[in-house]
């Protein structure tokens, strides 16, 4: 991989591999088949400082309640920006968190209409890529495209906002 600058003096990292493969039929020299590589190019991670969920949840005013939740499902992100809560670890985090399964529940869909998770289905979530991501940083970049934050400051405050686009 080499790294280039754009004209924009925004490090690019550029994956190419040049590699042209074709399948002859010796008989008539025909082309049967044939492949391209193509380039790849993502911007290199930018510089970033560690954040604690305490200090996300301050900002985005998170209460402790759903803090917590946040914390336990967060350790079972896997690479691809996914959280799987099996019946066993939803049990754990329900006796850890002393509340019943109907409480998880409620505290789930806040932080789903908080934006920090998106429900995918049965038991499983995806993060937002603007908060949270783990993984290979191309990845993580077209995962953040398809989502906004907005940070709004007015005299009442500060408003955080996010959507998919």
């Amino acid at each position: 991989m080499d790294i280039v600058y754009a004209k924009t003096k925004k490090k690019i990292k550029t994956a190419y591999y040049k590699h042209k493969r074709e399948t002859l039929d010796f008989s008539t020299g025909e082309i049967i088949s044939e492949s391209k590589t193509t380039l790849s190019r993502y911007s290199v991670e930018p510089p970033y400082v560690k954040m604690y969920i305490d200090d996300i949840c301050s900002l985005v005013s998170i209460p402790e309640s759903l803090k917590n939740v946040l914390f336990l499902i967060l350790r079972k992100l896997d690479y691809d920006g996914y959280i799987t809560l099996s019946t066993r670890y939803r049990k754990l985090m329900r006796e850890q968190l002393d509340i019943k399964d109907g409480t998880l529940r409620n505290r789930l869909a806040l932080l789903v209409k908080k934006e920090f998770v998106f429900s995918e289905g049965g038991n499983e979530y995806s993060v937002n890529p603007k908060f949270f991501a783990r993984g290979e940083w191309k990845a993580i970049i077209e995962k953040r495209a398809s989502f906004e934050l907005k940070i709004r400051y007015s005299e009442e405050g500060r408003e955080i906002t996010t959507k998919r686009v």
